[in-house]
């Protein structure tokens, strides 16, 4: 019955893990985001009351940017509904409307052809879930708005209604392929994702069940090799030898790879790391006052940084700072009198301070390409160069840090190690550099996955074909 069941799901998982190998889930990019925003317009900027400044100033992340000609502050608080400050009037705004989300969408109609370009987005309304917005991420952003551009591409954009920001951004190819791809590959159904527990309860499950079943699968196999008389291998014949042939051959890669996926879930906290919020409340020191922030505003209004398409507030040892990113990518740091302030030898010496523990801090070091503990693998991307550090504590805890902004990109514990061997490595075979370069990382890939696809459906098949001929 498990056989039946767990095998045909899994042979499930196979397929739409090669899908996955070419489309991706839908995700909007910060690249693509700040490619749509309008520069940053300094008339009539920056105002802000005391009390606003203060509350801003101690929240996690804020931003300036431009919402339908106006210079307005988000605050996202990871603790409440986000805040948004109009810049020009000092106060504080209500939820965003259906026409201004209607404006931010039109910024991305106009990458259509003007030939196919439509008059405007067609707006389908506003949603609360569904199954390209369903992950906890836009949970402080909902409800949100829903439009069709009406390009070629079929796309669709979802607008925040609490900042005006766009948060997410599919293609009609996306959704096709993902119904067949991410979706039954991480059983990423809405209904069942929007409950984070049951989820992960029913992968964690679902997958320990695969284990099982392969694992008496490989012991069989073996077994039925090594107990045959001299000069037979095998006492199977038709659809029986060719999942034995199968599973002596990939039975271990299936197991490596159901077991990789069941350690993606972290299942009873192996593999979760301690989280990094310490270290970067270190980095940040105390919060500055409304006071600093209103008047950092203000100078960033009188400097007027050219270019400037969005600024993030990054704080470091008690100081205000910002980074301010260009449309193309461009990012640059900027002191709290509004001047270009890139990271100096003092700000990287507190940098090591924080962060190496006991013993005599060292230099970060600066690296421009990938490691064994920080890479890129295919679109998903690191950011280079960075500062490298390691702790000196004994625990051979790795840091890696932004060369802009000075805050912390990664940390890497032990467990974080250990997941990415248990999981990176056998999941998605990312052993070494040379195993990611394609096409070769393809065609293992896919001769692999076809070897695994044969022995789950064959052993499907086998317990439905006993099954129904028990019944007759």
């Amino acid at each position: 019955y498990l056989g039946i069941v767990v095998g045909a799901l899994m042979a499930l998982w196979c397929v739409s893990g090669v899908v996955m190998m070419y489309v991706s889930y839908p995700a909007l990019d910060e690249g693509t985001r700040l490619s749509h925003l309008a520069p940053i317009s300094w008339n009539g900027c920056c105002t802000i009351s005391d009390e606003l400044a203060a509350d801003s100033a101690a929240a996690g992340d804020v931003r300036i940017e431009m919402l339908n000609g106006r210079a307005v502050l988000a605050v996202d608080n990871a603790d409440a509904r986000p805040q948004l400050i109009d810049l020009m009037s000092g106060a504080s705004m209500a939820a965003i409307s259906a026409e201004q989300a209607a404006n931010v969408a039109q910024t991305y109609s106009s990458d259509s052809p003007p030939a196919a370009r439509p008059e405007s987005p067609v707006s389908l309304g506003t949603i609360g879930y569904d199954q390209w917005t369903v992950a906890g991420d836009f949970e402080a952003d909902r409800p949100l708005y829903n439009f069709r551009l009406g390009d070629t591409r079929r796309t669709e954009l979802y607008v925040s209604s609490a900042t005006g920001r766009a948060v997410q951004l599919t293609t009609g190819r996306q959704r096709f392929w993902n119904w067949v791809g991410a979706v039954p590959h991480w059983l990423y159904f809405a209904q069942l994702r929007r409950s984070a527990t049951l989820w992960s309860e029913v992968v964690i499950w679902t997958s320990l069940t695969g284990c099982f079943l392969t694992a008496i699968g490989l012991y069989v196999g073996a077994y039925q090799v090594l107990h045959q008389p001299r000069g037979r291998w095998s006492p199977y014949r038709g659809f029986k030898l060719w999942h034995h042939i199968t599973g002596l051959l990939f039975g271990l890669f299936t197991l490596t790879w159901v077991l990789s996926g069941l350690l993606s879930m972290s299942p009873w906290g192996w593999f979760e790391g301690a989280g990094a919020e310490q270290e970067r409340a270190l980095l940040r020191g105390a919060d500055p006052s409304g006071a600093q922030l209103g008047a950092a505003l203000h100078a960033l209004a009188d400097s007027q940084p050219s270019n400037a398409v969005s600024i993030q507030l990054v704080p470091l040892e008690g100081r205000v700072y910002f980074v301010a990113s260009a449309s193309n990518g461009t990012r640059w740091r900027i002191d709290e009198s509004g001047h270009a302030a890139p990271l100096v030898a003092a700000n990287l010496a507190y940098i090591a301070e924080s962060l190496k523990g006991s013993g005599t801090p060292d230099t970060p070091q600066l690296i421009t390409h990938e490691e064994t503990y920080y890479f890129s693998h295919h679109s998903a991307k690191v950011v280079l160069p960075a500062y490298r550090l390691a702790a000196r504590d004994g625990s051979r805890t790795l840091y890696y840090v932004d060369p802009v902004s000075g805050g912390l990109l990664a940390k890497i514990d032990r467990r974080a190690q250990g997941y990415r061997w248990w999981h990176e490595a056998l999941h998605r075979l990312d052993f070494l550099p040379a195993l990611r370069s394609r096409p070769l990382w393809d065609l293992l890939m896919l001769v692999l996955m076809s070897g695994v696809t044969v022995t789950c459906v064959t052993g499907a098949y086998l317990g439905y074909r006993r099954l129904t001929r028990q019944r007759s």
